[in-house]
């Protein structure tokens, strides 16, 4: 299936959403997980603490799935703030909401991130030396977590515009409503409300657009327009593809988005 430069692939039992402009870039393997696998929908990938034997068999797949053989992968402890760590140099449960994979700083850590609702994003460097996974809700947005992510892999040595991203499954406007007050922070960290919020049958409440503010941040950090790709699924309306926390509350599973350089000790990379 594929849909708006997305694509839904099936890949050694798992349904993997993909991008295709990431997927087009030499050497960077990546994915957006979905809860499907083997014809099931509890494909959950866990929460931030040490994962019970069957989540991390499921982790393992994924990243295997992915492209990215049997490398570990670094999952945050992801706190809705705008740290970003580089994930050669952090371990399971570090407190940060964005990761980063630079190419000379080793090969066992591939940048990830959790989600159930908020927006997983992916960036990669055009050339394939650097990568970012970045978890963006609400609050992060506000904090502005995608344009510190750009900044850092600006200081690993990756030009904002050799940089393509990927703003992964995620709750959207159709589905997330929330406070004016909430709306305001999101439109002061993008420097416009433009294309933010759109009205709600609800009173006191409005839809907020995250793809879009995410979006509005990446154009200030120096990225290119059509180097910035939004996925098209909406995780609470598309319970057949996703966990929502705001369809399942406390009981709803994690999708994880991973990507890094693939190596040649038996990675492959999927185009």
């Amino acid at each position: 299936m594929t849909a708006s430069g997305w694509r839904l692939d099936e890949r050694d039992g798992l349904l993997l959403a993909r991008c295709d402009a990431l997927g087009r870039i030499p050497g960077i393997a990546h994915a957006f997980s979905t809860r499907r696998a083997d014809g099931h929908d509890d494909f959950d990938l866990g929460g931030p603490g040490p994962p019970v034997d069957e989540v991390a068999a499921r982790r393992r797949r994924l990243t295997a799935a992915a492209g990215l053989g049997d490398a570990s992968a670094l999952v945050l402890r992801q706190v809705h703030e705008a740290t970003v760590v580089r994930a050669a140099e952090t371990s399971d449960g570090t407190v940060a909401d964005a990761a980063l994979w630079l190419r000379g700083d080793g090969e066992s850590s591939i940048p990830s991130v959790r989600t159930a609702d908020c927006v997983p994003i992916l960036i990669a460097d055009r050339f394939g030396r650097a990568a970012a996974a970045v978890h963006a809700g609400w609050r992060g947005t506000a904090r502005r977590i995608v344009v510190r992510a750009v900044e850092a892999l600006r200081e690993g040595g990756s030009s904002p515009e050799d940089l393509v991203a990927a703003l992964g499954p995620a709750i959207l406007p159709c589905c997330y409503e929330v406070e004016p007050t909430v709306l305001g922070k999101v439109a002061r960290a993008c420097g416009t409300d433009d294309g933010l919020g759109r009205p709600s049958s609800r009173p006191g409440r409005v839809r907020l657009d995250l793809h879009a503010a995410n979006r509005h941040q990446l154009l200030s950090a120096g990225l290119a327009p059509g180097r910035i790709h939004a996925a098209p699924w909406c995780t609470r309306c598309r319970g057949d593809l996703f966990f929502s926390f705001r369809r399942e509350a406390e009981g709803a599973g994690r999708q994880m988005a991973r990507g890094s350089a693939w190596y040649s000790g038996g990675c492959q990379g999927y185009y």
